[in-house]
């Protein structure tokens, strides 16, 4: 007996074994047919294209039904949509019978479970009012059918979202974070489903969002009749945000579209329902708010819903002594009253209109009221309001939780009536509208972490006519900044409601204006992204200028005046002029921030600036012009300047280009002996830097990438033309070519009593041509000479004329010489020339370091003398004799010449 149980349990495990197997293995050859199946149904039935990724079919899961899954399912819609997308979802499971999977062709699926996750629904209606939903295929053969059948028992849609966008009318909505499910027998004719929703919810129209990701949540029990094809709401409740809400009433489906007939209202008349309303973040938390007074919300919306007409529909909110307090906080807003209807019993949505007869309240003691009647919302809107009371600003915080107020305070007047049409605003026929009244602000104070210090306007009035809106007064201060301001603004009432333009003529005075006060204070070190910086949009707005003081950075500035535009998203400066530095500064050019990073480009004209006092305030002109520093006296200049602004809106000097002319008007030495000149002093004994007088010098400078390029330029040291060439950059490494035109009298007495024994006033008077390269830093100058060889090719040619003059006596042989002397080492200084360019791009790459060439100050000038030295030793001896007198017989412990000095 034991042996057949044993037995029939083996056969038993042996046939469920086989039995799960089977269930397991089924699946792997049915996924194949699956696929092609469903989209042969779906896009057989819809003019679009349905697809999904993968297919997953399981006989477990739903035993004894059987479930497929699709991931990544879409469908795509056709003209005048093509490509669109009205539908994806991340996963759709279906349930359904295993006999369904073996349906031909034609045959209709009956699902019996289904789960969507992650679905986005995109509905749109376009300008021309086409739609992109309505893409059932339209089929009036009786012998077709429906790719599915419904016999669900369940559903559920999870984490989806709709949208809905009508162009022509500019309406949307969304509800997204949609959690979704409903259970019920839809086999039946008649039937209950059991329902449940939760979402966020957004919608506005024009622009103005009347719901902004406000919660919504309905549980609702809907009887449904599949003969007529009516929905009926039988127990619905539901809530936005904190705001109870009960619906009741049908949906029935009819030919022309739908005929509804639906109930909203809340089931109590506690005032504390329309707090609840607004969205938690700005209502805070209602525990403990106490409210007296009633508030009632009531919604009707009857008729055929259709493309032709829309349903008649009435939504009124009505508030009647009411009043409010957080526990929290010390004041309470009492007195609430209004009565607010929104309606439309036309059946055409341009009809809509809002009626608010009168809206007030009273808080800390202060009346404060309004009105409006707005018709034809959905067309040419048609808006007629007032407002009027008086308001202290810091009651707001005492009485709601408001954050980010900052110490606001003051007082509020107001008294404004206007009265426009839409189509009147959008053609600037200003003359249709009525506006009037003033308003007034009385000691206000704002202190805000974007500003260094508190905002404080002392007054400022602001009255309205229908052309403009006129500020009349605003003074105020701002750290150690005061200010004055009037003008006028035009199209006020185009800027804040539509795209219009803000147009306004302004003026504003300052006895002294610091930029640093409005400016933000530095942001602490932290792993956030670093704000844009954009200038605002729709502005176009002249403001002419007048401050007796105005500091930047640390550049103060006097008789400050000239105009400031702002239009087309640029700060444009015409014009501005002041008194600083001993000099008068001229400026015009803009200001931009494309792609939000600030950019100027500037004209600056000066005039009889300080040297001294300029570089040690502008850090600019000390990386244009490092050497400047030895000199003191004045300067002019006109400086085209464009590039980047750091945060603190400083130049950015590696993004620098420009050009620069200037001219040195009185000048001497400042007393600082740079590196540079002692370095030329010590190499050069003719040359005393006491003795240099660059009045009157003119230089041309072109600038871009960091990289200073010099025009050539001459100056006159006593009676040596210098001739210079080159260039730096703005770390100050230098790559420069001075050439000395010497005259031979410095040459010393043996070359002075040669051309005397030659007695020719044309040799007496030329000069010869010393190169100085000069490289290395400005600090750390590293300064090289060819005077060696300069000084011997000039005795090899005295001696070769004299030699010539007593075999032939030719002065023209003479001449021939010398002049072959001048030229050959002007030639030189010109090669130089030609390539500092090249010199300062090197400089630039980092490619030059010492010893490695022309510009860095370390090589050594080819001696022409060194050929033939044995036969030319008589004359190698009067050269020595020469160079002696030329380099000063002071220097007895040093008779050898260094050709570079570096300090």
């Amino acid at each position: 007996m034991k042996k057949k149980t044993k037995k029939r349990l083996k056969i038993a495990g042996i046939v469920l074994l086989a039995f799960f197997g089977l269930l397991a293995a089924i699946p792997l050859f049915l996924e194949a047919k699956i696929e092609p199946i469903l989209k042969r149904s779906v896009n057989a039935s819809i003019n679009g294209n349905f697809d999904f990724g993968a297919a997953r079919l399981s006989l477990i899961r739903s035993f004894p039904n059987v479930q497929v899954s699709l991931e990544d399912a879409s469908i795509t819609t056709l003209e005048p949509f093509a490509g669109d997308t009205l539908i994806a979802a991340s996963k759709l499971e279906l349930v359904m019978g295993l006999g369904e999977l073996f349906k031909s062709e034609g045959e209709a699926i009956e699902l019996r479970e289904l789960r969507i996750t992650g679905a986005d629904l995109r509905l749109v209606s376009n300008s021309d009012e086409q739609v992109n939903y309505l893409i059932a295929k339209i089929d009036t053969a009786e012998t077709e059918s429906e790719p599915f059948t419904l016999s669900l028992q369940e559903y559920a849609i999870i984490d989806s979202r709709v949208s809905y966008v009508d162009l022509a009318s500019r309406m949307a909505f969304l509800l997204e974070d949609i959690q979704h499910s409903g259970s019920g027998d839809l086999t039946l004719e008649q039937s209950e489903l059991d329902t449940h929703t939760q979402g966020l919810i957004s919608f506005g129209i024009e622009g103005v969002n009347y719901l902004d990701r406000n919660e919504v949540e309905l549980d609702a029990l809907l009887g449904i009749d599949l003969t007529t094809d009516t929905y009926t709401f039988q127990q619905s409740k539901g809530r936005i945000n904190q705001m109870p809400l009960e619906v009741n009433g049908s949906v029935a489906l009819i030919p022309e579209g739908q005929e509804l007939d639906l109930r909203l209202s809340t089931p109590n008349s506690d005032f504390k329902n329309l707090l609840a309303l607004v969205p938690q973040a700005y209502a805070g938390n209602l525990d403990g708010v106490t409210t007296s007074g009633e508030f009632t919300l009531e919604g009707t919306l009857k008729g055929i819903n259709s493309e032709e007409r829309i349903p008649d529909f009435e939504l009124r909110m009505l508030a009647d002594k009411a009043a409010f307090k957080y526990p929290e906080l010390p004041m309470g807003v009492e007195e609430i009253a209004f009565d607010a209807t929104l309606s439309n019993s036309s059946g055409q949505v341009e009809q809509t209109s809002l009626q608010l007869p009168f809206a007030r309240f009273t808080l800390g003691g202060d009346r404060f009221e309004m009105r409006m009647d707005a018709s034809e919302l959905g067309g040419n809107p048609k808006v007629n309001a007032a407002l009027k009371g008086v308001l202290d600003l810091a009651n707001l915080a005492r009485a709601y939780p408001m954050e980010n107020t900052h110490g606001m305070r003051g007082k509020l007047r107001a008294d404004v009536q206007t009265a426009f049409n839409w189509n009147a605003i959008s053609a600037r026929r200003y003359s249709e509208t009525r506006s009037s009244g003033n308003l007034d602000l009385q000691d206000f104070t704002y202190a805000s972490g974007a500003l260094p210090s508190a905002l404080q306007l002392q007054s400022a009035r602001l009255r309205f006519d229908p052309q403009q809106a006129v500020l009349e007064s605003l003074q105020g201060t701002l750290g150690q900044s005061d200010f004055k301001a009037n003008g006028n603004l035009r199209n006020y009432i185009g800027y804040l409601l539509s795209d219009g333009t803000l147009l306004g003529q302004l003026n504003l005075e300052s006895n002294r204006f610091v930029v640093a006060d409005f400016q933000p204070p530095a942001a602490e070190e932290a792993e956030t992204e670093a704000e844009t910086f954009e200038l605002p949009a729709n502005l176009d707005i002249s403001t002419g200028v007048k401050a007796e003081t105005l500091v930047y950075d640390n550049l103060e500035m006097k008789q400050v005046n000239g105009t400031l535009r702002l239009k087309d998203q640029s700060l444009q400066l015409t014009n501005l002029q002041s008194n600083t530095l001993d000099g008068v500064l001229a400026l015009s050019g803009a200001i931009s921030a494309p792609g939000g990073k600030p950019r100027f480009d500037l004209d600056l004209g000066i005039e009889g600036f300080r040297i001294a006092q300029t570089l040690e305030t502008i850090e600019l002109f000390e990386s244009l012009a490092p050497v400047a520093s030895l000199l003191e006296g004045k300067f002019n200049t006109k400086l085209r300047l464009s590039g980047a602004l750091n945060e603190d809106f400083s130049p950015d000097l590696t993004t620098l280009a420009g050009k620069a002319v200037a001219e040195v008007l009185s000048s001497g030495l400042s007393g600082k002996k740079g590196a540079v000149v002692s370095a030329l002093g010590s190499r050069l004994d003719f040359f005393n830097a006491e003795n240099l007088n660059l009045k009157g010098l003119k230089t041309v400078l072109a600038f871009e990438n960091g990289l200073v390029a010099v025009e050539p330029f001459s100056f006159t040291y006593q009676d040596i033309k210098v001739n210079v060439t080159g260039g730096h950059t703005f770390d100050q490494r230098l790559d420069y070519t001075a050439t000395f035109e010497v005259p031979a009298k410095y040459l010393g007495k043996e070359v002075n009593a040669l051309l005397a024994e030659m007695d020719d006033p044309d040799l007496a008077a030329v000069a010869v041509p010393v190169v100085a390269r000069i490289g290395g830093q400005y600090t750390n100058p590293e300064v090289s000479t060819d005077l060696k060889a300069a000084a011997t090719d000039l005795t090899k040619r005295l001696v070769e004329i004299k030699k010539q003059r007593l075999i032939d006596g030719g002065k023209d042989k003479a001449r021939k010489l010398l002049g072959d002397l001048v030229g050959q080492r002007k030639d030189s200084t010109a090669d130089s020339t030609r390539t500092i360019q090249g010199g300062l791009r090197d400089l630039l790459k980092g490619v030059k370091g010492p010893g490695s060439g022309a510009g860095t100050g370390t090589e050594k000038p080819v001696d022409s003398t060194q050929t033939n030295s044995q036969a030319n030793k008589p004359l190698e001896e009067k050269a020595k004799n020469i160079l002696g007198g030329l380099l000063g017989r002071k220097k007895d412990t040093a008779r050898s010449v260094k050709d570079s000095v570096k300090q």
